[in-house]
């Protein structure tokens, strides 16, 4: 009678087993996690669910670029699993080769993403590309407030590994990566950053910032883009490789030495990456967004402050990404103005040797190397807010970033080889080029011929 018994009881718990493994969707681990400061209905299983593989983005790398613009208003439409899937491995998946698809300046990778969906708050783990559950819940009205969406992504940075400026400038890349990806799929997204960051509700590790906010969803107002360059400018216009946004970012590469020639077409193509206008007008009418011409990265507020500069062996050169902001001084257009690029001389003599000094040595030898600098006072405008001071100067490595993501980008199009070095010296570089200590002189981006 005990052998019956226990082999009925053992029968009993083998189909009991079997029904609960049923019960667990595929794709989901469990194993309880270490306590913590954390909030009460923060899960305490490691709960895990695969994301379908990511597709590729089949647009063109400058079409995805000339696109990108910032969406604040949103349907109820749902975000797929597999559109969720192609946006996180595009903003910071791992490629065939190990490494991520935005470049880790500083070597070390810095960031992490939070997906805030209706049912709970998820975490993106980039290595296995799942979504790992982190906190049961609603949040999205919480972090995500400035603007409702069925998907809102929080961004933050690991302040333990990186420097607070790298890791910005990774985010720079990230965010980039998402907007371009999201565009590409008609979905759209913007990024908004407060502080302190709304993204503390959810209860961040320690050593963990929160610094952006992204809402991700349909736009209410379908995109119309009318290709309308009035491109009237000596620069040549820019051009569409053949290279699409996926490959783009599978094949982008550091390289560490600069030699060879980089063509004016080449040159211009690449100042236009960093911080241009794009050849498209938006008639997508919508009500928070009167933009007519978008750029190739955005602004905090649209200020705009970064100045790019060109060292070449003839001379320095600053970007005007369009003349007509001169006479405006308004740095975004809002009816569709024509572009005017323009290249102003600011000194005759190579200054490419010194440059190096002030970051590193590999900068003496490159073609071109653009350096952005921040021109402190458009931080400040008159009337409006002021993030001139250093206790928000990260905001700053944001957009610099995400100058360095597109130049980067774009080289590999190119078939050209780049790199990214911080400043070192400030003096050097501010004497190099004139500038006094109203601006900040930040990156060091040498372009070569692979």
């Amino acid at each position: 009678m005990r052998i019956v018994l226990l082999r009925n009881w053992l029968i009993v718990v083998l189909a009991t087993a079997i029904i609960s493994l049923s019960l667990i969707p595929v794709g989901i681990l469990t194993t309880p996690l270490p306590d913590g400061n954390m909030p009460e209905n923060r899960s305490t299983f490691h709960i895990e669910y695969a994301l379908p593989p990511p597709a590729d983005i089949h647009m063109p790398f400058e079409q995805a670029m000339a696109r990108r613009m910032s969406v604040r208003e949103f349907t109820d439409e749902p975000v797929t699993d597999e559109e969720l899937s192609t946006i996180l491995w595009h903003a910071y998946g791992y490629r065939d080769d190990g490494s991520r698809t935005i470049y880790d300046i500083g070597g070390v990778p810095a960031v992490g993403i939070y997906v805030l969906k209706e049912d709970a708050v998820y975490r993106y783990d980039a290595l296995n590309h799942t979504l790992v559950l982190y906190l049961d819940g609603d949040y999205r009205s919480i972090v995500g407030w400035q603007y409702e969406a069925p998907v809102q992504l929080a961004i933050v940075q690991n302040e333990d590994v990186c420097d607070e400026y790298l890791g910005c400038v990774q985010i720079g890349g990230v965010y980039q990566n998402i907007q371009f990806t999201a565009n590409a799929l008609n979905l759209g997204t913007v990024v908004t950053g407060e502080v302190p960051s709304p993204i503390e509700n959810i209860g961040l590790p320690a050593g963990e910032k929160g610094r952006i906010v992204m809402p991700l969803g349909h736009p209410r107002y379908p995109y119309n883009f009318v290709y309308r360059p009035m491109w009237l400018s000596f620069l040549p216009r820019p051009q569409e490789s053949d290279v699409s946004l996926t490959d783009a970012i599978i094949q982008r590469s550091e390289g560490s030495s600069f030699t060879g020639t980089v063509s004016t077409q080449e040159q211009s193509q690449l100042l236009w990456s960093a911080y241009g206008f794009s050849y498209y007008l938006d008639r997508s009418g919508q009500d928070l967004n009167i933009v007519k011409r978008h750029r190739t990265v955005p602004s905090a507020h649209g200020y705009y402050p970064l100045k790019v500069y060109a060292a070449t062996e003839s001379g320095t050169y600053r970007y005007e990404p369009n003349l007509l902001i001169n006479i405006n001084r308004i740095p975004i257009d809002f009816i569709g103005s024509p572009i005017l690029p323009f290249l102003l001389k600011i000194t005759g003599d190579d200054v490419r040797g010194e440059l190096s000094l002030a970051s590193q040595p590999p900068v003496a030898s490159a073609p071109l190397s653009l350096v952005i600098v921040l021109d402190i006072d458009m931080t400040r405008p008159p009337g409006r807010d002021d993030f001139s001071g250093m206790w928000i100067r990260w905001l700053w490595h944001l957009e610099a970033g995400s100058c360095i993501h597109n130049v980067l980008l774009q080289a590999t199009t190119l078939g050209l080889s780049a790199n990214v070095f911080p400043v070192t010296d400030d003096s050097m570089v501010l004497s190099l080029f004139g500038l006094d200590d109203g601006y900040d002189p930040m990156y060091v981006i040498p372009i070569g011929e692979r």
